[in-house]
């Protein structure tokens, strides 16, 4: 048990056999009521850190890791090795519908640290590092940004293009997030 737990504990036992009657049984409801809001707040801290826990297809536990600085927008991200543009995905830009759920959901995916692989292509027009992206665990940045309909697949090329754009197929057939049909991840 941990010693602090222990301690607290202990304290709690002493001031018990300490008090009476009245002030034992309100002690006892205070307590279950502190104990009940301990418990809420575990389950809430386990929660939100189950909706990072995400399953892909794509996967890559020995890819180069990264700090990750900035995220610029849904499929731009400063890392520590430069500015790394996602290969497998074309997010809404800036002013375009759905932009700041695809950039809130890569922040979330990317968090302190990313893992990269080349695609065929290593830098893009404007020289930025072209990338599948992966979080530190290992999962598809660009799977997951497609299949929840925040970005579309990129189709020019690249080696997961066929899987991507069979993802983003099946999010317009779901009619999910930017990819339904009554909205536009473009306009």
């Amino acid at each position: 048990m941990c010693p602090i737990l222990r301690t607290v504990l202990s304290n709690i036992l002493l001031l018990v056999r300490n008090i009476n009657g009245y002030y034992v049984r309100h002690f006892l409801w205070v307590l279950s009521l502190g104990i009940l809001v301990v418990v809420i707040a575990v389950l809430k801290w386990i929660g939100s850190n189950d909706s990072d826990a995400i399953e892909t297809t794509l996967r890559c536990r020995d890819c180069a890791e990264t700090s990750v600085t900035l995220v610029i927008d849904g499929d731009t991200l400063e890392t520590g090795q430069g500015r790394v543009r996602l290969f497998g995905v074309r997010a809404p830009e800036s002013g375009e519908r759905c932009a700041a759920e695809a950039t809130a959901r890569l922040n979330d995916l990317a968090g302190d640290s990313v893992r990269l692989q080349n695609g065929p292509r290593l830098f893009d027009r404007f020289g930025r590092i072209l990338a599948y992206v992966y979080t530190e665990d290992g999962f598809s940045i660009d799977e997951v940004l497609v299949r929840e309909g925040l970005a579309e697949a990129w189709t020019s090329d690249g080696q997961y293009r066929s899987l991507l754009v069979a993802s983003e197929s099946d999010a317009r057939r779901d009619n999910t997030g930017c990819l339904s049909d009554d909205s536009n991840a473009t306009g």
